[in-house]
């Protein structure tokens, strides 16, 4: 298998393995010149973090050496022209689903597009998720980046959820908020098989398919309690979460966390079905009165078209539409039934 797969990325001069000692510079420069906007829009620091780490060489030498022994966090394949990397399509392991693999970061140099180099990326990419025995393969696209939509449908992926990144910009800075009435409380630990329940029952099942709900993402012990705290320690910041109880079943769920550096405050709401519509707008309220102790930062959520009520009630309070993203999914059975490989 990888013997036929060395093969089939020969048949193109320009495409080669990423590496990452040799790579991760231009790399970063790529992701910035193709997704400028995107990282200004979101204030990311992910084109400096790669140049920060490119500038580690005999850590990223030590890690690559072992690349050959363990299947690499970053990998995938790049394109490049007369010394140039002008293309990349990047793939990772999942590890909290078994033969789940990602793409991510498919970048064309702007000079270089209308050529293929990004379908012929793609395929040789999915010739190695098939090699490493890849159950799922999944990708997300913007919903406005028509051809990159076309391209993966092509391929066979489909569409299993679309979400909506929104954000609250700073110059509406949430002040003066009173505490609503309704009867949160803070998270305890004996709730994680309540929460368990609500997440099962407020996510649809493609997206449980891929990411399966596991009892222990809701089990806090010390020992994630202690990690958590000097994680936000470090980062200078302070997460809480709250539920809300009816009839002694959780029916709502608040995550937050407030940043003391210039990172974006983090807010995500889960409402059980049977009670959307009628808490949206008081558990915003209630998180956003809880934010409003630390500086004032742009807000930052996700939420699912799945979850329409909560959409409008973000809208409702000011929050802006940063992007919309497709999620998209491959099965490779299907594909390989399909394409015979």
């Amino acid at each position: 298998m990888v013997a036929q797969l060395l093969v089939r990325t020969q048949t193109d001069k320009n495409i080669r393995s990423f590496s990452m000692q040799r790579d991760l510079g231009q790399l970063a420069d790529l992701i910035e010149l193709a997704f400028r906007a995107e990282l200004e829009q979101s204030a990311s620091s992910i084109a400096a973090e790669m140049r920060q780490l490119a500038r580690v060489g005999p850590l990223l030498w030590l890690f690559g050496s072992s690349q050959k022994s363990f299947p690499p966090l970053m990998g995938g394949y790049v394109w490049i022209e007369e010394g140039q990397l002008v293309g990349n399509v990047t793939l990772s392991t999942d590890s909290r689903q078994r033969g789940l693999w990602i793409v991510s970061n498919v970048a064309v140099h702007p000079d270089f597009r209308g050529r293929g180099i990004a379908r012929k990326l793609m395929e040789v990419t999915l010739q190695e998720a098939r090699s490493r025995d890849a159950r799922w393969v999944s990708l997300e696209v913007r919903t406005d980046n028509m051809a990159a939509e076309h391209l993966y449908r092509e391929l066979d992926f489909q569409v299993y959820d679309t979400v909506a990144e929104l954000s609250l910009p700073v110059q509406r800075w949430p002040r003066g908020i009173q505490e609503p009435l309704l009867p949160l409380r803070r998270r305890r630990p004996d709730d994680w098989q309540g929460l368990r329940d609500l997440v099962k029952s407020a996510t649809p099942a493609a997206v449980q398919e891929m990411r399966p709900i596991s009892p222990y993402r809701y089990q806090i012990g010390v020992e994630r309690r202690i990690g958590q705290w000097f994680d936000n320690l470090f980062h200078r910041r302070r997460s809480s979460d709250w539920v809300l109880e009816v009839g002694g079943q959780i029916v709502g769920f608040l995550q937050l966390t407030g940043q003391q550096r210039r990172a974006a405050h983090q807010l995500q709401m889960t409402v059980h079905p049977m009670n959307r519509g009628a808490v949206e707008t008081q558990l915003l309220a209630a998180g956003l009165h809880w934010l409003n102790r630390f500086p004032a930062r742009s807000i930052a959520c996700s939420v699912s078209d799945s979850h329409p009520e909560a959409q409008c009630a973000f809208s409702e309070a000011g929050f802006d539409t940063a992007r919309r993203l497709h999620h998209m999914r491959l099965d490779m059975r299907h594909r390989k039934e399909r394409t015979g490989q």
